[in-house]
């Protein structure tokens, strides 16, 4: 089995994972409140948070008020799965700048770092120069990222192992998350997504 599909497979596991934890929340959740499901599960998903961004400029969700957040959580040395990820939000980007300028004017692409030890500021800056030119990069300390991976009900793991360069690989579950303009959750998408789905929903959310 090649390096390629073995990811994806742990990928779509980790993701399975994270959405039966939230199952399991909703489940734990129903006998101590009367509040709808669907609110109680959106409710457990996102929070504030304050990291840094790749100018080195302290950010905070509050200076992202009133504009919905496209989030995605990855890592600057991730062979395939981030720079695809990436590709597609800046695919999908395009496409509402031509067919929902609305849209695209108010949604807020951002990437959060979960390998904070080596994605530092200058580290993101170079990295997102390859991808679209709005896209935000976000990173901290351990515990800064970990608050948000919490959160954001992300897994995120270092693998033991190293290449004969000493890199190592960080799994991680790969959704975009869709925060409204008060970084409440609107919705989650698989990083399998196409950028025509991603913007055709994105103009349905965000217009």
């Amino acid at each position: 089995m090649s390096r390629n599909i073995k990811t994806s497979l742990l990928i779509a596991v980790f993701g399975l994972i994270a959405l039966l934890g939230l199952m399991l929340l909703e489940l734990g959740q129903g006998q101590k409140t009367d509040a709808p499901p669907a609110r109680r599960l959106t409710a457990a998903i996102g929070g504030p948070f304050e990291l840094t961004d790749q100018n080195g400029v302290r950010r905070s969700a509050a200076d992202f008020a009133g504009r919905p957040m496209l989030i995605y959580f990855g890592f600057t040395y991730c062979p395939d799965v981030c720079p695809t990820a990436l590709d597609i939000m800046g695919g999908a980007l395009d496409i509402l700048k031509q067919t929902a300028p609305r849209a695209y004017q108010r949604v807020q692409p951002i990437f959060i770092s979960v390998d904070p030890a080596r994605d530092t500021p200058p580290v993101l800056r170079d990295y997102l120069s390859y991808f679209h030119p709005r896209l935000t990069g976000l990173t901290g300390s351990q515990a800064e990222i970990d608050a948000v991976k919490s959160a954001y009900k992300i897994y995120a793991a270092r693998s033991q192992t190293r290449d004969e360069n000493g890199n190592y690989n960080v799994d991680h579950s790969s959704f975009y998350y869709l925060m409204d303009g008060d970084n409440r959750y609107l919705a989650h998408f698989d990083h399998a997504v196409t950028p025509e789905e991603l913007a055709q929903k994105l103009a349905g959310l965000v217009n």
